[in-house]
């Protein structure tokens, strides 16, 4: 028994990672209550590269090959991280997270067709469910245009008198939620061409060398965008308050526990990627229930079955 627990440990390092990316999404979103988008992406990765530049003291000596695959992977992620954050930024996270769960559906086929794991058909049943799942899940988003513009996050939009304000500010919600769910769909495209990348990463380095050197290239791109967006819209997007914003700590800190849970589990050589990716997905069940309590947000019920449909897909590919 004790054999095959020791075995099976990037299992385990797996769920402790999707438990804390489920909270990380939760943080993800207050910060940006506060805060710009792209300071908070900044300032989040620079912690969390400062944090293991300090506290880790392995070599980071790197061959030029893996540095170049670190570099695209960072670009990758910079480029879903923010798409992910602007999509918290204005719609309910128990109504992005769901959608995440494609995540399982390519994490599948690049098993089948990169990793050559075992295909077997009735497992398509899964993939089938799953999309089935996030069709009701924008269903129920999509007749529930009146309740949200009830909510405390819109009250903004609600402050118009007349009939024609207020026809506004539903187009104006409906254009921001349609904007919010493509913005995520494409960062879990990108989220998940970053774990496909580190599989072959991960058989060449450390998870130390790892998480140092993609949080420095990540914390550098995000400054380039900050900066860019700044110079392009001739305004300073970082206001002093933003430094003593908390909840960007708070996200560093699970972000950097996080990862180094996954690099562990990915660096065991029994690792099977196509299954991380579907234990990773777990964290869509911390940031619907926790994320529907902590920010107000309707529904919860309906959105209780698409993610119990979800589950059972996963967990009918998983087989």
């Amino acid at each position: 028994m004790q054999m095959v627990i020791i075995h099976n440990m990037w299992i385990y390092y797996t769920i402790i990672y999707s438990i804390l990316i489920g909270f990380f999404g939760i943080f993800k979103k207050k910060a940006v209550e506060k805060s710009n988008v792209f300071f908070v992406v900044s300032l989040y990765s620079t912690v969390v590269f400062l944090l293991i530049a300090i506290t880790r003291r392995q070599s980071i000596i790197l061959e030029n090959n893996e540095l170049l695959l670190i570099i695209l992977k960072s670009f990758i992620v910079t480029l879903s991280w923010t798409l992910e954050i602007i999509a918290l930024k204005n719609y309910m996270i128990s109504s992005l997270q769901p959608i995440s769960s494609i995540k399982v559906v390519i994490g599948y086929l690049a098993g089948i067709y990169i990793f050559h794991d075992s295909n077997i058909w009735w497992k398509y049943l899964g993939v089938i469910i799953i999309f089935f799942a996030l069709i009701m899940l924008n269903s129920f988003d999509t007749n529930n245009g009146t309740k949200i513009l009830k909510m405390n996050k819109y009250k903004s939009y609600t402050n118009a008198k007349t009939t024609n304000n207020n026809y506004t500010a539903e187009y104006k919600i409906k254009n921001k939620r349609i904007l919010s769910i493509v913005c995520f769909f494409v960062a879990c495209i990108l989220s998940e061409m970053s774990a496909i990348l580190d599989v072959f990463i991960m058989k060449k380095i450390s998870s130390s060398q790892m998480q140092f050197w993609f949080m420095l290239f990540v914390s550098i791109m995000s400054w380039m965008i900050l900066l860019f967006y700044s110079i392009k819209n001739k305004c300073i997007l970082i206001k002093k308050s933003d430094w003593k914003n908390l909840y960007i700590y708070i996200t560093a800190i699970i972000l950097m526990v996080g990862d180094r849970f996954l690099f562990t589990a990915l660096e065991d050589p029994n690792v099977m990627a196509s299954r991380v990716t579907i234990l990773k997905q777990l964290s869509i069940v911390i940031s619907v229930i926790v994320g529907s309590f902590v920010f107000n947000e309707p529904n919860l019920q309906k959105k209780l079955i698409c993610l119990i449909v979800i589950i059972l897909g996963i967990i009918i590919i998983l087989i």
